[in-house]
């Protein structure tokens, strides 16, 4: 029971939110991205390559904070 209502309260993976978002038809897409520590933003890298093979356009991407706390602000939006 705890791990349904887990899974229910669970931000999805930024490519699932992608996609929910662009089969609603939503115009824009924001979502927060924070980097994993070592891996130079590569996982961020691979937060907008996901995305944008669904069919969104980068529109921004913005970094804030350091260490574990960096995290890159990404918006996208429809072609």
């Amino acid at each position: 029971m705890l791990r349904k209502l887990l899974k229910k309260i669970a931000i999805p993976p930024i490519h699932e939110a992608a996609g929910e978002a662009w089969k609603r038809g939503d115009t824009v897409f924001i979502r927060k991205v924070f980097a994993a520590p070592g891996k130079h933003d590569a996982d961020i890298a691979q937060a907008v390559q996901a995305v944008t093979a669904i069919g969104w356009h980068s529109a921004s991407v913005t970094f804030e904070g350091e260490g574990l706390q960096r995290a890159a602000n990404l918006v996208f939006t429809r072609p």
